[in-house]
């Protein structure tokens, strides 16, 4: 007998889901707005009710069939208990399209769901013969409710319950069959590789111990400690302890993600069977970005009648990526970014970015899997500027323009609304012209409170004579949106209404002191931004409630910094672990010359100096360097001032050296040609200018000559920005020294980032010369990792 489980939901969407992909409506209300929903509604269903109502109700219960049990488990909504009645399920289901009947809303799969609620209860509860039961349908943007009450007797309900069960039955015994070659494979499986590197045994126990115990665990990996096989291979064996059983393997960037599918087809070369998907971006799988509508999209007629032969299909398949995604779509003519997505939930392993598991937008983890999966956030240095911009919320007055000449005559309540939001841009606007802050004049702030410069304002308050006017606006909007036809019209209203109804949702749900509202110019004109200064609150619930994760990179010290913005500073649930680097210290030659000062007000006064000293560095050297500066404009400043300096030498010796630079939006191409040019070594010296932090400052990989050393100019202090100094502020309130928080710590996480480029094996050997004056003082000496030969 094999013991199988499953969600009361996955059940009902695998059994009763058909028809066509859904329009403008229950796709585009994540999970975490659903979530924060329906916390609103069960406090309504409280007053209605009173204390006889239970919320997210526990239930379960065993079906038999031949060979396997299926262990059916699930968490119904809301449970009414009173002492004069029989007992009443309410499910609720928010949606966000232009129904206004509960006969255009109801859902085949969403009975099914409840109806599994209803007979679990009764089973449970033997002195239950009969439920009522609810199906209740809520508005996101106007909480109307829409609902239909219906009874369910026990005779009824162990009927329904075996019939659902019995037509999942042969899916459920492909899922156990790939289950067995999972956990028979795992078992005896060992470490795919000859050997561990130094710190690896370490890391492995760290990582599987955080797992199982539900933790957080911070870990700083320096360049050749395998940091990619030691987090999947401990959280494969973890999957023994039956504790979890999904892996979200997340990265900041592809080229990681690639690193991490190779390292998953290794484990099964030596012979893991494992099952995992490598997600894409929608953009590269959906044919129609905002257009998931039959009446747009062929792929999206028939889907849910189609998909189940499909991804049984799919699911044979070990190693999903796109490619085998987009020709089993192509067979069955279905979408392959939704096939892509339903696949997932059957993998053991997802490898993909950050906005799976943190936005409130993406988010791929629900209440089917959310108890039950941890986390590998690689590159985890990058996740603190990712996350803040996950739950920032921005309108541009250009889209505003756009909504009101396509909207021109066609409908005067839309006319009107975004004619109100017009006027707020304009008077913003006038404010920037005549020096006036906005803020004062349209949301009456306390101009003592609110910080300005010429194109910029901001203040910690939310915009509530904005809010209503954006409401009102979603509201007259959102009913023509399926009605709209396909072209300039639909696309500019889709992107307007989704840009807005997130910056609503974010002054609704999210907004709290973490916050600003902010209004600036920008490329596309003037906007207005709800910048969250700080996330971590928003990953410390989601890790908190429901994961256990590891976050790693080469630079994540100090400790306390990551773990606070990240977090929290109150999270106890925590530990750290950081490894040596598993190269000799004496490859690596860092230099300190502190002589020089790279402060913004110093650098023309400096120039010379600094050039002097890279030239004395470089001039007598062959093959390939890179210097690295905090801005293009202090790079160009020196970039003629040295090449001047190496003719001279050439004009002497006759050696070629050459500078190629980085420079702003490079294409594709530009950066293929730029690193392809430290493929080959000449006889001469080549020196590739970048930016701290840019596209050449980390997951870089240029291994023995291709790279012999880096010299970092300054020490990565971010831009000075109305923005950057509200953050301060605002850390300094927090942590108490705000100013190694906005600017110190981000600064220097560049230049160990830099300086990483140069080992990238046991082979390599180089040199890292650094220069500024503030590396001689203590809060900078302070940070030089362990591992450095100084």
């Amino acid at each position: 007998m094999r013991d199988l489980s499953v969600s009361v939901t996955g059940l009902a969407r695998y059994t009763s889901r058909s028809g066509d992909l859904a329009g403008s409506g229950y796709n585009n209300v994540s999970g975490i707005e659903g979530t924060k929903l329906h916390k609103k509604i069960f406090s309504d269903l409280r007053h209605e009710y009173g204390d006889d109502i239970d919320t997210e109700y526990t239930v379960e219960n065993d079906f038999v069939d031949s060979d396997i049990t299926l262990h059916v488990h699930g968490r119904m909504d809301c449970l009414y208990t009173p002492s004069n009645d029989i007992p009443h399920i309410i499910e609720i289901k928010s949606f966000n399209n232009t129904k206004d009947r509960y006969e255009q809303l109801e859902q085949s799969w969403h009975v099914t769901q409840l109806k599994l609620y209803g007979a679990m209860y009764m089973f449970s509860n033997p002195d239950v013969f009969d439920v009522k039961l609810t199906l209740r349908y809520v508005s996101i943007t106007t909480l109307q409710p829409y609902e239909k009450t219906f009874g369910m007797s026990y005779e009824e309900a162990t009927v329904f319950f075996d019939q659902i069960c019995l037509k999942y039955a042969g899916f459920a015994r492909q899922l156990a069959d790939y289950s067995d070659l999972l956990f028979s494979s795992a078992s005896g499986f060992k470490f795919p590789y000859p050997e561990m590197r130094k710190g690896q045994a370490l890391f492995m126990k760290s990582v599987l111990m955080s797992l199982s115990c539900k933790e957080a665990l911070f870990v700083e990996a320096p360049t050749g400690t395998g940091k990619t096989i030691s987090t999947l291979y401990p959280a494969v064996k973890g999957l023994l302890k039956h504790k979890y059983y999904k892996i979200f393997y997340l990265t900041a960037k592809t080229a990681t993600r690639e690193v991490a599918h190779k390292a998953l087809n290794d484990m099964r070369d030596s012979g893991l069977k494992i099952r995992s998907c490598l997600l894409e971006p929608k953009e590269s799988l959906c044919p129609l970005m905002m257009t998931c509508d039959k009446k747009f999209c062929p792929l999206c007629k028939d889907y849910y009648t189609k998909l189940n032969d499909a991804l049984s299909e799919l699911l044979m398949i070990d190693d999903i990526t796109s490619k085998e995604v987009r020709e089993i779509a192509d067979r069955y003519a279905i979408c392959p970014h939704e096939l892509m997505l339903e696949a997932m939930n059957y993998c053991t392993v997802v490898i993909g970015d950050y906005n799976h598991a943190f936005s409130p937008l993406v988010t791929l983890i629900d209440e089917d899997n959310c108890d039950t999966s941890v986390v590998l956030a690689d590159e985890a240095h990058n996740l603190n500027d990712r996350a803040r911009e996950m739950y920032s919320a921005t309108l541009h007055e250009n889209t505003v323009d756009d909504m009101l000449r396509q909207f021109s005559g066609k409908n005067q309540h839309i006319e009107a609304n975004l004619a109100k939001i017009k006027d707020y841009f304009r008077i913003i606007g006038q404010c920037m012209a005549s020096q006036q802050s906005a803020f004062k004049i349209l949301e009456g702030a306390d101009e003592n409170k609110v910080l300005r410069t010429t194109d910029w304002e901001g203040m910690r308050q939310v915009p509530r004579q904005l809010y209503p006017i954006l409401w009102y606006t979603l509201s007259k909007l959102q009913p023509e949106l399926d009605n709209l036809p396909q072209g300039d019209l639909r696309d500019t209203a889709m992107t307007f209404f989704f840009d807005t109804r997130f910056f609503v949702t974010c002054l609704e749900q999210y907004y709290d002191d973490s916050y600003i509202t902010c209004t600036g110019r920008d490329d596309e004109g003037i906007f207005i931004k709800l910048n969250c200064l700080d996330a971590s609150s928003k990953l410390n619930k989601i890790i908190r409630d429901h994961l256990g994760v590891v976050f790693f990179s080469a630079t994540l010290s100090p400790y306390e910094y990551y773990r606070n913005i990240l977090v929290g500073a109150d999270a106890d649930y925590t530990r750290s672990l950081a490894l040596p680097s598993p190269f000799p210290p004496e490859n690596l030659d860092i230099m300190i010359d502190s002589s020089i000062s790279t402060a913004y007000k110093n650098r023309r006064l400096t120039a010379p100096d600094l050039v002097a000293r890279i030239s004395e560095e470089l001039t007598d050297r062959t093959g390939n360097y890179m210097v690295f500066f905090p801005s293009f404009e202090y790079m160009n400043m020196i970039l003629p001032l040295l090449e001047e300096e190496f003719k001279k030498y050439t004009s002497h010796d006759g050696i070629t050296r050459k500078i190629i630079c980085q420079t702003p939006q490079m294409t594709v191409q530009e950066k293929e040609a730029y690193l392809g040019a430290f493929d080959s070594v000449s006889s001469g010296l080549q020196v590739g200018f970048a930016v701290l932090g840019g596209h050449f400052g980390e997951g870089v990989d240029l291994v023995g000559d291709r790279l012999s050393g880096i010299i970092c100019v300054g020490v990565g202090i971010p831009k000075l920005t109305p923005e950057r100094e509200i953050l301060s502020s605002y850390y300094g309130e927090q942590f108490g020294d705000g100013y190694a928080f906005a600017y110190r710590f981000p600064g220097w996480e560049k230049v160990l980032q830099a300086v990483g480029r140069v080992i990238r094996t046991e082979e390599d050997t180089g040199f890292a010369l650094l220069i500024d004056e503030r590396l001689s003082k203590p809060e900078y000496t302070m940070l030089f990792p362990e591992h450095w030969n100084i």
